[in-house]
């Protein structure tokens, strides 16, 4: 039975640790506001917990304890306090390495707060595999483990979620590295300045777009070693031409693409398109976004957006383009990308994509190819290959 507690938003009835605050009236980005250790789990209950995935046991060396943190970043612009989960090692030696781990799809309902790393309460489900199995074992493995929430869930559930908006998920994960250093601070847990990124589907582009963020705009400040990242849309102008281009096929996951494609459009105002000229229904809001009339895309677009020689497509893939990932840059550090072969959610030419063009412009990537397997199927052998990947890292 695990001793971590239960910690939602609406329900703290089961809550036995005080809400720690720290700097509640900060207008910092990065500052910690209050943190709450939420309960500890030991080598056993990870192993168990992971049963259903893989053989954990091999992986798990320390047991864990989990804190949620509430800090600052930005939203749209605007300051808005965050928040995360952390969990910390325990009886280890010498400085921590830092993991920040970033999630991937969760929709947004009142059946999906579970699958939120800050609600995590000790379980292992379906629901909250990346924090039950991907967060804790690497932190069993000796490294502290971040997990943002992003806008949109634990503290900020009551605002729009920036679905596979790069720019908007790598500042909140900036930040949470700094949160989490915040964290360390305050229980006097000496960490290097290394850090490693880790991401599953949205959050392998959020990981490199994080990347991409902390090499560009803070080189200073941290030292990025190495990402390794699952499966994200990191060549967005492509998926998105490929979506537009089978218009007259259903669609298994048009509800989740078109959700992206409306993110992308509301928050990159610079660049963006009024709602009437993309749509065909009335789209206000991502739950409407989220619940289209159709699964093919001829029915829901408007037949401009859907003719490669309109201006209005061409706005529309240009706005793609500027949240791609690939091009423009050339990562520092390690890349390792992995991806099923016949990922039919997430296109496995984005992995290879990506692998090609920073090997051409000279980065030391890597491509862990999973043939025959999907979106899901190659996640235990992502995490192992992952923590051995960043322990041979110096």
């Amino acid at each position: 039975m695990s001793t971590l507690l239960a910690c939602s938003n609406d329900d703290t009835s089961t809550i036995s640790n005080p809400i720690i605050n720290v700097n509640p009236s900060s207008s910092e980005r990065g500052a910690l506001i209050s943190y709450q250790e939420k309960g500890h789990l030991t080598t056993g209950e990870i192993a168990s917990n992971g049963a259903n995935i893989g053989n954990v046991s091999t992986l798990t060396t320390h047991d864990i304890k989990a804190y949620k943190v509430i800090y600052n970043s930005l939203y749209a612009g605007e300051l808005t306090k965050v928040s995360g989960l952390v969990f910390v090692p325990q009886n280890t030696l010498g400085a921590l390495r830092i993991i920040q781990h970033h999630h991937g799809t969760i929709i947004p309902s009142a059946d999906s707060k579970a699958e939120v790393p800050s609600n995590y309460n000790g379980s292992s489900t379906d629901d909250d595999i990346e924090t039950s199995f991907i967060g804790a074992v690497m932190a069993s493995n000796g490294y502290v483990v971040s997990l943002p929430d992003y806008v949109g869930y634990g503290e900020t559930a009551h605002l729009e979620h920036p679905y596979t908006v790069h720019h908007e998920l790598a500042e909140v994960s900036v930040d949470m590295i700094r949160a989490t250093k915040n964290l360390l601070n305050a229980l006097s847990v000496d960490f290097s300045k290394n850090v490693f990124l880790t991401g599953w589907s949205e959050g392998g582009g959020a990981g490199l777009a994080t990347h991409k963020y902390l090499q560009l705009n803070y080189p200073k400040e941290f030292n990025i070693k190495a990402s390794s990242l699952f499966a994200g849309p990191y060549d967005y102008f492509l998926f998105t031409s490929d979506i537009l281009a089978n218009n007259d096929e259903n669609l298994d996951n048009l509800d989740i693409y078109n959700w992206s494609i409306y993110s992308v459009n509301k928050f990159t105002p610079s660049l963006s398109l009024t709602k009437e000229t993309i749509w065909s229904y009335t789209v206000e809001n991502q739950t409407q976004a989220l619940n289209i009339p159709s699964y093919k895309p001829n029915n829901i677009y408007q037949p401009e957006i859907l003719n490669p020689f309109h201006p209005e497509y061409i706005r529309l893939t240009n706005l793609a383009s500027n949240n791609s990932l690939i091009n423009g840059w050339t990562p520092t550090g390690n890349l390792f990308f992995h991806s099923g072969t016949d990922d039919e959610i997430v296109p496995h030419y984005n992995s290879t994509n990506a692998h090609k063009q920073f090997e051409l412009v000279g980065a030391n990537s890597k491509l862990y190819e999973y043939p025959g397997e999907d979106h899901y199927t190659p996640l235990y052998n992502y995490v192992k290959t992952t923590i051995q990947d960043f322990n041979s890292i110096q």
